[in-house]
């Protein structure tokens, strides 16, 4: 085998340098590094030792200019400050980047708007919401703020924000329900488009259409040269003026990672065809990519940005070998690439999202000519609206058929059986994927063709069957563990839970947050529910509707059968729970009222709802105290699960429960929940929070005082992951990330106090 060119080893070197400086570890990585230039004293070591010297100098400087942009300086608490929007925003409200305007502070801030209010790029607005900071390590400073009331204060519209307002007019008016489709097309704005129709995208492999990359610059530099070539313009000056347009059209954009490295691509592609070089692939994409992370040393942390090259490397791979060794037809090499492109990126998106769609290598020849005619007419008719609207509207109309067939195409796909592959996200995940890789580069070496490719493909097929065979037994089980099982799952700020009954029927308590950039439903829940061979729900109990509870019961309930929902009825204005009583309502689902009386057993597993009732004093004051309290029992093993339930709820249930073995901790640890009294009542021996990131103080630490006082084990969800509880009725095993824990129940049934309504 070859060894990769210099050029490429430096590229690696300069990226683990950057990888090493965002990490906090400059000092140490220069000494590292330094010591290695020392000890192996020859030349190629001594240029990748510099290579990766200065990526940590570059990482340190982005991360000292990163200190003083917006997203790291504004306090994560409500505030109040005036916006200049840098997108338009329409009455739907979504995600929208806007610049703190008289601040003492650089950047933008990606910005949540509520509904109803149209703002025009360029708007002045005073708004007042919370800051809620992204605290993430591996990504330079973020977050989200939440914008809760808002008033004008004027225009501050720069050229670039005026064509921007004109765009979006253009492409309401052109295009109507589509505009969200167009506006992700050409700008690669999706926050705007339909949550089912982006989920169409993802699941049918066709996503990439939607995020402004290589296939955007390259159809649009094609486009040009194609015209220019046209009216007889030479073969460079063609590709000349091509890059120069898709290099404004990028930064009309924003520089965003994967386009930059396109339009770098497309300019070393000039440059080679005017000196008369050739081509070699490998050095090429490396230095393209060397160029992004000169331009923003955090490409290095950017998913975007790593799916561009690893697609781009997959894709012109694959496709030279069918080239070369498989046959010359177009559609062999664009099938080789289009399977290239797909396994390339597969551990990485099976790793970060959870998902790998088949299916795109198949949609891909239908998505692709049909995107190739209809952005280009799509972006056409936004060009020609300030000319003419009548000459607009006609390239507008047959785009129309253009973006209703990519519509169709991605429905289609996303229908599939087997198309699209979720999985847990985690390295795990990755694996799989990564063999696959692995196996193909293995059975298609440069010199050899579809011979030894097929033979080798056999073999590998055939190791890849044993493993599947084997790896039950390699585990130790292939089948659940007897017994009643209890998975709390690691949702984030949110509260998910799955309870497996000895008969194999299961019960979801709360389903997790879902916001813009994450649902726990859709990434988490499900991914686990099919790992763990569940493919219906007897029971979903919603303890109550604010969104990280409710929020993943949308994907549930179109994702599975649910025999019936459980939820407390109170009145909740929340978008989420609304959206999830309209979903709930279209599956067909029966519906059942979470209150004082609802009991119901499976497989010897009582299942009993405490609260919240309707002739309680505070019914509907606080949603968080009108959650449902759901005691689950299984032989003498006691479990309590109480949602955001406070100290008022706390008190109205006193002296009716008993001991307790699990106490699912109210409200994420929150100071409101979890008093003394109702601990030396339950006497818990096994405490669970559910909770992640937040700005909120969860969990708070009088709770876990208390907790501790009464010597409750411990277990948090946001440093254990996971958190399976197994029992028999008799002795119960705790496991987490970190450790696990069997403790053996009392020998008589807890004592059952009078549970009735009162």
């Amino acid at each position: 085998m070859r060894p990769p060119p210099l050029v490429v080893l430096l590229v690696f070197a300069y990226g683990a340098g950057l990888a090493t400086g965002l990490s906090r570890f400059q000092a140490q990585g220069c000494i590292a590094f330094g010591l290695l230039a020392l000890v192996l004293r020859t030349r190629q070591v001594t240029w990748l030792v510099l290579a990766t010297g200065l990526g940590i100098v570059a990482a340190a400087t982005a991360r000292s200019r990163a200190e003083g942009s917006c997203a790291s300086r504004l306090p994560a608490t409500r505030l109040a400050v005036e916006l200049r929007l840098e997108e338009p925003v329409g009455p739907e409200g979504g995600l929208a980047r806007a610049v703190p305007h008289g601040v003492r502070c650089a950047g933008a801030v990606l910005v949540r708007w509520p509904r109803h209010h149209t703002l025009a790029a360029g708007a002045l607005v005073q708004v007042e919401g919370s800051w809620l900071p992204d605290t993430s390590r591996w990504r330079p400073p973020g977050g989200l703020l939440l914008v809760e009331a808002l008033s004008g204060r004027g225009q501050a519209a720069t050229h670039s924000d005026a064509v921007r307002g004109a765009a979006a007019r253009a492409s309401a008016a052109l295009y109507g329900p589509r505009a969200p489709l167009v506006d992700a097309l050409v700008i690669g704005r999706r926050s705007a488009m339909d949550r089912d129709l982006r989920d169409a995208f993802a699941a049918s492999g066709l996503v990439h259409l939607l995020s402004i990359s290589g296939f955007h610059v390259g159809l649009l530099a094609a486009w040009v040269v194609l015209i220019a070539r046209a009216l007889r313009a030479r073969r460079e000056t063609a590709l000349a003026l091509g890059a120069v347009l898709a290099t404004a059209y990028v930064a009309f954009l924003g520089w965003q990672a994967p386009a930059v490295r396109a339009v770098a691509l497309l300019w070393m592609l000039v440059m080679l065809r005017f000196r008369q070089r050739a081509v070699e692939p490998d050095a090429l994409l490396a230095v393209t990519a060397l160029v992004v992370l000169l331009a923003d040393p955090w490409a290095i942390t950017d998913l975007g940005a790593w799916l561009s090259v690893l697609s781009l490397w997959g894709a012109v791979r694959f496709a030279r070998w069918a080239a070369v060794r498989g046959g010359s037809s177009w559609g062999w090499q664009a099938l080789a690439s289009s399977v290239g492109a797909t396994i390339a990126t597969a551990p990485l998106t099976a790793m970060t999202l959870g998902a790998v769609a088949p299916v795109g290598i198949v949609l891909n020849f239908a998505a692709i000519p049909v995107a190739a005619v209809a952005v280009p007419g799509v972006i056409a008719s936004l060009l020609a609206a300030p000319l003419s609207m009548g000459a607009a509207g006609a390239l507008a109309a047959g785009s129309g058929l253009g973006l209703d067939a990519l519509e169709s195409l991605a429905r289609l796909g996303a229908s599939m059986p087997f198309g699209h592959v979720v999985v847990p996200a985690g390295l795990d995940a990755a694996w799989p994927w990564l063999l696959a890789l692995l196996a193909l580069c293995w059975a298609t070496p440069r010199h050899h063709g579809l011979g030894l490719a097929t033979e080798r493909m056999a073999w590998a097929s055939a190791a890849a069957l044993w493993i599947l065979l084997l790896l039950p037994v390699l585990r130790g089980s292939a089948g659940r563990e007897a017994g009643l099982t209890l998975h709390f799952l690691d949702v984030g700020q949110g509260d998910a839970a799955v309870i497996l009954t000895p008969g194999g029927h299961a019960v979801m308590v709360d389903a997790g947050p879902r916001n813009d950039r994450f649902d726990a439903g859709r990434r988490t829940v499900l991914p686990f529910l099919a790992r763990h061979g569940i493919r219906r729900l007897e029971a979903l109990v919603i303890s109550h509707g604010h969104a990280d509870h409710v929020g993943g019961a949308l994907a549930l309930l179109q994702g599975l059968p649910v025999s019936v929902a459980v939820e407390p009825e109170a009145p909740v204005s929340d978008a989420a729970y609304l959206e999830f009583l309209q979903v709930l309502a279209a599956s067909g689902t029966r519906w059942v009222a979470g209150q004082p009386g609802l009991a119901f057993e499976l497989d010897s597993v009582r299942f009993r709802v405490l609260h919240p009732d309707t002739t309680w004093a505070g019914w509907t004051a606080d949603v968080n105290d009108d959650s449902v309290v759901l005691l689950v029992e299984y032989g003498a093993f006691r479990a309590l699960f109480t949602g955001d339930a406070g100290v008022a709820v706390e008190r109205a249930l006193r002296s009716r429960i008993g001991r307790v073995d699990l106490l699912k901790v109210g409200h994420h640890g929150s100071r409101t929940s979890t008093g003394d009294a109702w601990l030396a009542e339950l006497s818990p021996r096994l405490a669970v929070v559910s909770v992640g990131t937040n700005t909120y103080g969860h969990p708070a630490p009088e709770v876990l005082e208390r907790l501790g006082a009464h010597h409750a084990d411990i277990w948090r969800t946001d440093r254990e992951g996971t958190i399976s509880v197994v029992t028999d009725g008799r002795q119960v095993r705790v496991t987490g990330r970190q450790r696990t824990v069997t403790l053996d129940l009392p020998a008589v049934p807890a004592d059952h106090r009078d549970l009735s309504p009162r």
